[in-house]
């Protein structure tokens, strides 16, 4: 358990900084959350958890409110991520009862990483920029279209990425976003639309973990880093203005890549996974 003022300052830059990138990319902010709770700060696993849920619904709601004024959420395709993405987290959880969780955990980091290369590809294509600033847009996602090119693979990728997310506790909303992208979705609706779907997931997780009383430690901590994150989730959404949508998804390649690495990670229990 860290003690000191320079550990909550600490913990307040960190989350600042972890909010921005995730607002920006269009990630939960897990993949980066976990391992600084329990490398950097040396929470326990269940207390990492905790602090990460908390970090990460402060983070997308904080996102959410800045992205809807900007009018860049597909609602409609954020309701299909939601609905696939919780049947995806039991059978994730559920399958590491019955199969070893080091070699499933291998598996998807291997399918991550393959989602990460495709995105690499696809961000190397000329894509031109699209306008968002024109609210009257009639190609809007707010026109009621659900935005990608097959609903039923967003579906499965909505479901994989649960699936991901039940086996670690990481990179679900990583390859939400990713897959959002892969199947035609500018990268700046992706990750508006990824961190508004994220907000029902995060709260869902931190009222499990509540009356389950999994956290037993100080609230300090979850608070401090949970400030951090909404600051820096408005730093991430304005800066979403000023940077092109190919930035973004090459930004969100590497992001790929590193969940699909630190998912291998686990397979060879270099983590956090037992």
């Amino acid at each position: 358990m860290p003690l000191g003022e320079e550990f909550i300052i600490l913990a307040l830059v960190f989350g600042i900084l972890i909010g921005t990138i995730s607002s920006l990319v269009g990630i939960g902010g897990g993949i980066l959350f976990m391992p600084l709770s329990i490398f950097i700060f040396g929470f326990s696993l269940k207390e990492a958890i905790v602090i990460s849920l908390f970090s990460m619904t402060g983070l997308n709601i904080s996102a959410s409110i800045r992205y809807m004024k900007m009018r860049l959420i597909n609602y409609r395709l954020s309701v299909l991520y939601n609905l696939w993405d919780f049947p995806g987290v039991i059978v994730g959880a559920w399958i590491t009862t019955i199969i070893t969780q080091n070699l499933l955990s291998g598996i998807c980091g291997a399918l991550v990483i393959f989602l990460g290369i495709l995105l690499f590809r696809k961000n190397n294509k000329h894509n031109p920029e699209k306008n968002h600033d024109n609210k009257n847009d009639k190609n809007s996602n707010n026109n009621g279209k659900i935005g990608v090119s097959s609903p039923v693979i967003a579906s499965i990728s909505s479901f994989s990425g649960g699936f991901i997310s039940g086996l670690g506790g990481v990179g679900g909303g990583t390859a939400d976003t990713t897959t959002m992208i892969l199947l035609g979705l500018d990268p700046k609706e992706a990750a508006a639309t990824s961190e508004f779907a994220m907000v029902f997931t995060s709260i869902s997780g931190v009222l499990i973990h509540i009356l389950f009383g999994t956290f037993n430690g100080s609230l300090l901590w979850p608070t401090i880093m949970t400030v951090g994150a909404i600051v820096g989730a408005q730093i991430g959404t304005y800066l979403t203005t000023k940077v092109k949508s190919k930035l973004i998804g090459q930004i969100l390649a590497v992001f790929t890549l590193y969940t699909g690495i630190l998912l291998i990670f686990l397979m060879f229990d270099i983590g956090w996974v037992n």
